[in-house]
C-alpha cells in the first residue's frame, strides 16, 4: 500500500506559532514515528524546543526513530474507538468508509483533544513528480475579524487567493487567504508557510479551492482548503528549499 504520512504539530500557547515537531508514517505493516530533529529548518523540534517545547513522554529520544505494528498508545487514544456503540455513525460524520484505518481517522479528526497541544496535519506531497498537493485547515480564523456571517462570503468549491502578509509581526513568513473580493479567512497553516511563500515569491501558479465548511463548529474547524500547484516552473535543486515539507507520495 502505498506509504501514509502525518504531521505532528506542536502549539506553542504563549505566541500561538505552530511547530512540526515530529513525522508519523504507515506503510501497511509497520508505524514509524521520528521527531524532525534531523531538518535545520524554522518551526521543526529544535525550533519548538526553543519556545518551551519538551519531548512527548511516550516519545522521550530525541534522536530515536520508534517503530511499532500498532498504532502508538499514545496516538491511538485521540481516535475514536472501534467498540464504541456509535462508531459507525462517527464514520459517516466524518464521510469516512467503514473499513477506514487508524491513519485515516487521525488525519479527518487531526487528533485534536480538547486544549491539549498536539494536532495532526497532512504533509505538503509531491504526486507524480512535480504536482504539490495537500489539504489543511485556515488557521487564525477567530483573529481575522471576521463578520458574523462570515460564511455567506464563500462557498465549497470556490478559489481563494494566496497572499503575503508583509506587515505580520508575530511571522514574517505569514501567508493570507482571502476569498475573491478580497475578504480575509485567515491563513496558511505556518509549518507550510515558508515553501508557500517561496513558491509565491517566485510566482508559481497555485490552486487553493474551499473543499470542506463548518461554520457552526469551532474555529479550528470552520473550512478546509485543497491546496494544489505544478512545480514545472522550479527547477530541482529549489526543491530543497521548500524547508524540508515536499514528502513523496510514492
Amino acid at each position: 500500500m502505498e506509504k501514509k504520512s502525518l504531521l505532528l504539530i506542536w502549539q506553542d500557547k504563549k505566541s500561538r506559532l505552530y511547530f512540526h515537531v515530529g513525522t508519523l508514517t504507515y506503510d501497511g505493516n509497520l508505524y514509524q514515528f521520528e521527531y524532525t530533529h534531523q531538518i535545520k529548518a524554522s518551526r521543526r523540534v529544535h525550533d519548538a524546543m526553543e519556545h518551551g517545547y519538551t519531548l512527548h513522554p511516550a516519545f522521550p529520544d530525541l534522536m530515536k526513530r520508534y517503530k511499532s505494528e500498532k498504532l502508538f498508545p499514545a496516538f491511538a487514544r485521540r481516535i475514536p474507538s472501534p467498540n464504541r456503540i456509535d462508531y459507525e455513525d462517527i464514520l459517516k460524520a466524518l464521510a469516512l468508509p467503514i473499513d477506514a484505518d487508524q491513519m485515516e481517522l487521525l488525519r479527518a479528526t487531526r487528533g485534536m483533544i480538547g486544549q491539549n497541544p498536539y494536532i495532526f496535519a497532512e504533509p505538503l506531497r509531491l504526486v507524480d513528480g512535480n504536482i504539490l498537493k495537500s489539504s489543511f485547515y485556515i488557521n487564525g480564523m477567530r483573529y481575522s475579524n471576521l463578520s458574523d456571517y462570515w460564511y455567506k462570503s464563500i462557498k465549497i468549491g470556490d478559489e481563494l487567493i494566496l497572499e503575503r502578509d508583509t506587515t505580520n509581526s508575530v511571522d514574517s513568513n505569514a501567508v493570507k487567504i482571502l476569498t475573491s473580493n478580497r475578504v480575509h479567512l485567515g491563513y496558511v497553516p505556518g509549518v507550510f508557510a515558508k515553501a508557500i511563500g517561496a513558491l509565491l515569491d517566485r510566482d508559481v501558479a497555485m490552486n487553493v479551492v474551499v473543499e470542506d465548511m463548518k461554520p457552526n463548529f469551532s474555529p479550528q474547524w470552520w473550512v478546509r482548503v485543497s491546496f494544489r500547484s505544478a512545480l514545472d516552473q522550479i527547477v530541482p535543486n529549489d526543491i530543497v528549499e521548500l524547508d524540508g515539507l515536499v514528502e513523496s507520495a510514492a
